[in-house]
């Protein structure tokens, strides 16, 4: 019997989605998977920060409000503590103001997208930054 091998789509790399609302994270998560990247999750900014001091991410896909630690707050944490740790941060949130904005790509966020958003975006935000 003549059996062709199963071929795997290479993965993108391991990416990271942090949001409070479950519902949101578990839309992210399919979405970045359909995209070819391994996921994991956290539900706020500590758990996020608690990650990336032992993992590295491509992507990290993530919420502004959030419990114990702000999605701001977070990123200023993982760029002092471990800036190699989360290659590329984009915010998805619901707030959409322009000051919110310059701050988060002000302390080194990539990108910003105001919720909600459709797989699609999320596809062409991820192939922008991918090189």
């Amino acid at each position: 019997m003549n059996v062709a091998p199963t071929i795997v789509p290479a993965s993108r790399g391991l990416a990271l989605v942090v949001d409070d609302d479950e519902t949101t994270r578990m839309f992210v998560e399919r979405a970045m998977i359909k995209l070819g990247f391994s996921v994991k999750t956290a539900a706020d900014g500590m758990a996020a920060l608690e990650l990336c001091q032992n993992e590295s991410f491509e992507f990290v896909i993530c919420d502004m409000r959030m419990p114990k630690l702000s999605g701001i707050s977070f990123l200023k944490n993982v760029r002092m503590r471990a800036p190699q740790s989360a290659r590329r941060v984009i915010f998805l949130t619901s707030i959409d103001d322009t000051v919110t904005r310059r701050e988060t790509l002000e302390a080194g966020a990539q990108d910003y997208l105001v919720k909600p958003v459709t797989t699609t975006k999320l596809a062409q935000t991820i192939d922008k930054y991918m090189h």
